[in-house]
């Protein structure tokens, strides 16, 4: 399956699993990756992480005390 069959069948898992669900929340985690990573990068990541077993991950930045900044990305786990 390409990335953007991957994202897909995974909003709809998450729409008939409803609020609460595992599902949901994964299907949440990959909307936001989309705005964060953009459609190229994520889909990408998604066939390399249906791939290899792995799942997509956020990672979110905090500024450290030297005020440099690290953007929010997406990431495989």
């Amino acid at each position: 399956m390409t990335g953007k069959e991957i994202f897909d069948h995974y909003q709809l898992i998450a729409l008939a699993k409803g609020l609460g669900s595992q599902e949901f929340h994964y299907g949440n985690i990959l909307y936001q990756a989309l705005r964060i990573e953009g459609e190229e990068r994520l889909f990408a990541l998604l066939e390399l992480a249906e791939n290899t077993g792995k799942r997509i991950s956020l990672s979110y930045s905090a500024l450290p005390d030297d005020n440099q900044y690290e953007r929010d990305s997406a990431v495989l786990v």
